[in-house]
């Protein structure tokens, strides 16, 4: 690290770090209200979803992404220590205490485990909401387009009518009894129409709810999604750098396997906000495509016009996770954060060239 450009990246390195954990922190307390809002709403959804949520299978989700991401930052911190731990022995400098050097650095790798949680806590809400656009596009099929009978019930109506209009003019009863059986069995299906139309109408504002909790995720935790994407960005570029500087030059081993361990755990600590994002955008966007669907296969009037509404809503939907309204956050933002990688690891490397 003797080169300005190399002191410049470690400087940066080490403070995007700090300034995400001190984001998070901020968004956490003055987030406070829209946290609470944000629950209730869910709660009230998984009261409507209830036949369709596994609240066990999602714990264990959630356990597992933990336990993983903690144990695996844990054993890289590690390794990324006793790899400098030994190359400050190697490089003896008299008069100066290496490994009290090094060990100055832990109480910023212990950063990182702050910055793993900040990840943790974010990809779980972002998880939740893309599981339950799943199952409210899930409860949709199965209630308007997998259900046969209901969607073939104006031909059992006319079936039905032929069956029991049996005019005979010595047998008036028969005629009053067959009337009365086509009437009963017209309110049954207007009273079933109704029913399926206030199931679609607590649909809509269920996914009129889930939007809302986007947009309270966006504005409560953008500034600190904005620079975690920061954070990841630098590092990837820092890392890449230092990565190449030691394959050109000295070559120790060690050292570049675990500069690569660390540039696989910035990409997957980027899919951790990526991914979440891109599936509930995904997964709301699918939700219009099944509702039109419906259209097509309903005939009742008061079925048809709430299938109308739902879809005239979902026209102007906007589920896309923004970052401080800077960038959206979906998969479009890889290439991205790829050219831009690129670009800095080039200019890096120029300016490292020029000052030795």
């Amino acid at each position: 690290m003797k080169s300005a450009t190399s002191k410049v990246v470690t400087a940066s390195d080490v403070s995007v770090v700090v300034l995400a954990i001190v984001a998070g922190v901020y968004c956490g307390l003055f987030g406070l209200r829209a946290t609470q809002e944000l629950n209730t709403r869910l709660h009230r959804i998984d009261s409507t979803l209830s036949e369709y949520n596994n609240f066990r299978r999602d714990r264990w989700r959630a356990f597992g992404m933990a336990s993983i991401s903690l144990i695996v930052i844990g054993i890289l911190l590690g390794l990324d220590v006793w790899t400098w731990v030994t190359k400050a022995q190697q490089m003896n400098i008299e008069k100066s205490n290496t490994d009290l050097n090094v060990q100055w650095y832990i109480p910023f790798y212990s950063l990182y485990f702050v910055l793993t949680g900040l990840h943790i806590h974010f990809a779980n809400t972002a998880y939740g909401l893309g599981r339950r656009y799943r199952r409210l596009n899930l409860m949709l099929r199965t209630s308007y387009l997998i259900d046969k009978s209901y969607t073939n019930s104006s031909n059992l109506i006319k079936v039905s009518a032929v069956r029991t209009m049996n005019f005979n003019p010595m047998m008036p009863t028969a005629l009053h009894a067959s009337l009365t059986k086509l009437n009963s069995e017209m309110i049954a299906n207007e009273s079933a129409a109704k029913n399926k139309s206030l199931v679609m109408r607590e649909m809509a504002d269920n996914h009129e709810s889930l939007n809302k909790c986007v947009r309270l995720l966006s504005g409560s935790y953008g500034i600190a999604v904005l620079f975690i994407l920061i954070s990841c960005l630098l590092h990837l570029v820092a890392t890449a750098y230092f990565l190449f500087l030691e394959m050109l030059n000295k070559r120790d081993n060690g050292y570049v396997w675990v500069q690569t361990l660390w540039i696989i755990l910035h990409f997957l600590r980027l899919l951790m906000v990526v991914e979440p994002c891109h599936l509930f955008a995904r997964e709301s966007r699918k939700t219009i495509q099944i509702v039109c669907e419906i259209e097509r296969k309903v005939f009742e009037p008061i079925l048809a016009e709430e299938t109308k509404r739902f879809w005239q809503q979902l026209l102007v939907v906007d589920a896309d996770f923004s970052a401080s309204g800077l960038c959206r956050v979906n998969r479009t933002i890889l290439t991205s954060f790829a050219s831009a990688i690129a670009t800095y690891l080039v200019i890096l490397i120029q300016f490292q060239k020029t000052n030795g």
